[in-house]
């Protein structure tokens, strides 16, 4: 149900943890610089995790379907968000995305059902693509961005299945 993830692990690989349902809390060591696709895929009773500020990149369907995932601290070392890394956290409530946040990933937040507040540290800037590679796209707007509640329905359902980027 617990673990704790000793200081020489540099990244938490990919599936490293999927499909542990028993788990409820982990502690992430400052030597961990990534989180990989799948980590914690299917944790769905893990309530909270903290990232720590060493993490630059969270993986795709890292925390996918972690229901009882009430609470997330995203580090500002962190730069991307994969896809459906969030997916289905339904008892997600707020979460606040770091100034170092440039790409967010379709379908990230996805099905957070109870996600109504988002907090973007930088609203300026953001576009959306249907391409990952795209280096340019369709312009989101930073006074949308700047209402939490507005920020959280883009995320979960307006334009939950593009690729948000920053720059």
């Amino acid at each position: 149900t617990s673990i704790i993830i000793p200081d020489s692990v540099t990244s938490i690989g990919s599936s490293a943890f999927r499909g542990c349902s028993s788990l409820t809390s982990i502690t992430i060591p400052d030597s961990v610089t990534s989180i990989g696709s799948y980590a914690f895929y299917n944790c769905s009773s893990l309530t909270s995790i903290t990232i720590p500020s060493s993490v630059t990149s969270i993986g795709f369907y890292a925390f996918y379907n972690c229901s009882s995932l009430t609470s997330i601290t995203i580090p500002s070392s962190v730069t991307s968000i994969g896809s459906y890394a969030f997916y289905n956290c339904s008892s997600l409530t707020s979460i606040t995305i770091p100034d170092s946040v440039t790409s967010i990933y379709s379908s990230a937040f996805s099905y957070c059902s109870s996600l109504t507040s988002v907090i973007f540290e930088n609203t300026q800037g953001w576009w959306r693509s249907s391409s990952s590679s795209a280096t340019s796209g369709t312009s989101i707007s930073s006074s949308d961005l700047a209402d939490p509640a507005k920020a959280a329905k883009y995320l979960t359902d307006t334009y939950y299945g593009y690729n948000w980027k920053r720059g």
